[in-house]
């Protein structure tokens, strides 16, 4: 009786990867669609839970409110967040980081205009506008609540507002550089001031004052009166 012949030890050279053709190369395609499934289905599961908690707030909002609006299965949500406050912290992180990003973009093409005092206050109100009057309209405020309870949330709001800050005193003593305001030494306390004046005192008369409320061109001129005249 033939003895079988020995089974050749899985090499390189005669392994099936190369012969059905799941190399390297698929291999990383296949987990890039992967990771792009897991991406877009994760989106999906903030894109729902930033509407509701606009309509409803933290509080008022639970998993199964996100779930019925991402139209997930309660085991696919828990894949991607293991809590609410999972999704509570990322939509923070994402909306505050998204909102420095955009202070920082608008200072920085302001640069290239030789703007004003006032220019820089109606470029920001106008931003403060958008975002108070978008989809997300209120979320501003479920934070500002959750971040004197959530020390995490605090700290991430007190880092994103600095970044704005250090940016609106960077500009502040740029136009004392060129003369459009008076040289002063307590550019961080004017920029603290700034910050004040143009982020949550815009966004609150544009939401509580109803039809009192004022633009963003209407609140820059009122403001630049007050500041020509008050003196």
């Amino acid at each position: 009786m033939t003895n079988p012949k020995p089974h050749k030890a899985l090499t390189k050279a005669n392994s099936p990867v190369k012969k059905t053709g799941q190399g390297s190369a698929l291999r990383k395609r296949l987990l890039k669609a992967d990771t792009a499934v897991v991406g877009e289905s994760r989106e999906k599961i903030l894109i729902a839970a930033r509407a509701c908690f606009a309509k409803q707030g933290f509080a008022g909002t639970s998993i199964k409110d996100i779930q019925e609006a991402a139209g997930f299965s309660r085991g696919n949500l828990y894949h991607h967040f293991k809590t609410k406050e999972d999704i509570v912290h990322t939509i923070i992180r994402q909306n505050l980081g998204k909102f420095c990003d955009h202070v920082e973009l608008i200072l920085k093409e302001l640069d290239e205009r030789n703007p004003s005092l006032a220019d820089v206050i109606r470029e920001l109100a106008s931003l403060a506008e958008e975002i108070t009057k978008g989809p997300g309209k209120g979320m501003a405020f479920h934070v500002w609540s959750l971040a004197m309870v959530e020390p995490e949330v605090r700290a991430t709001m007190t880092t994103c507002f600095e970044r704005i800050r250090s940016a609106l005193e960077k500009k502040i003593v740029t136009l004392m550089d060129k003369g459009e305001i008076k040289k002063a030494a307590n550019t961080e306390q004017l920029s603290v001031t700034l910050f004040g004046l143009v982020i949550p005192a815009f966004t609150l008369q544009s939401v509580y004052m109803d039809d009192k409320s004022l633009d963003a061109a209407a609140y820059t001129a009122s403001l630049a009166w007050l500041f020509k005249n008050g003196s």
